[in-house]
């Protein structure tokens, strides 16, 4: 009834600015440019209209039933659209909560998030390279003592972009590649090091990724230490 529309209302209203600090100014920007894919006419909501395209855009049924379905499952305060606020909080309740609605199921799917690169160029990755990545990291790297305070990675969080910022990860992983590619006496592995130690290790992995023949450009300890995916993933 109206009582449990007013709570959850005001539950989103109270926590969205604790969800976006929690989030960061990097993992905001990757949903919002998701947001902009629904929002295609720019008026800060998702219509039922703009859903309906989506939907049809990866083959899922369009019904009206089905959308007045989706969108009741996002639209918090039952005004009809989901806007930023309602579309961050679905967002954080599927991947943090572990609280899947209709709309997140679907965002889920046609995930490919678009983040700004170099020269403010649009880069993509999909969920699926994103687990393919993560579940890789475990398996190779789940043995060495290391890497424990960072393993196993959750494949369905941003573990991957968020765990590799220090170049602990990074650097074994180079060295999974090709044995004693870096020498690991000079690789910092204490879990309180500083932004010099991490800018050094890092710094390592970029010089070490370049001598074993990986195509390394206008890559900066900075980007990786902010967790910018597309630099990641071309690691």
């Amino acid at each position: 009834g109206g009582g449990v529309f007013f709570e959850r209302e005001n539950q989103s209203l109270m926590n969205v600015d604790d969800v976006k600090r929690e989030l960061g100014a990097a993992r905001l920007l990757e949903i919002e440019a998701i947001f902009k894919e629904y929002d295609t006419d720019n008026s800060k909501t998702i219509t039922p209209d703009e859903l309906r395209a989506i939907l049809v855009r990866i083959d899922e049924r369009a019904t009206p039933e089905r959308v007045e379905e989706i969108m009741a499952s996002a639209d918090l305060n039952a005004d009809g659209v989901v806007d930023w606020n309602e579309f961050l909080m679905m967002v954080y309740s599927s991947e943090k909560a572990g609280h899947e609605t209709s709309f997140a199921k679907v965002y889920r799917k046609v995930k490919a998030t678009v983040v700004r690169g170099v020269g403010d160029a649009q880069h993509s990755y999909t969920e699926e390279e994103r687990v393919s990545f993560s579940e890789h990291i475990n398996h190779v790297l789940g043995g060495d003592d290391d890497c424990a305070p960072y393993l196993p990675l959750d494949p369905h969080s941003e573990d991957l972009f968020t765990k590799l910022g220090d170049g602990v990860l990074l650097c074994k992983l180079i060295n999974d590649s090709k044995p004693n590619a870096i020498d690991e006496r000079a690789l910092c592995v204490r879990q309180d090091m500083s932004i010099f130690h991490k800018k050094q290790n890092l710094n390592l992995a970029i010089n070490s990724a370049t001598a074993i023949g990986c195509q390394v450009v206008n890559v900066q300890p900075e980007a990786i230490m902010e967790g910018r995916p597309h630099i990641i993933l071309g690691l």
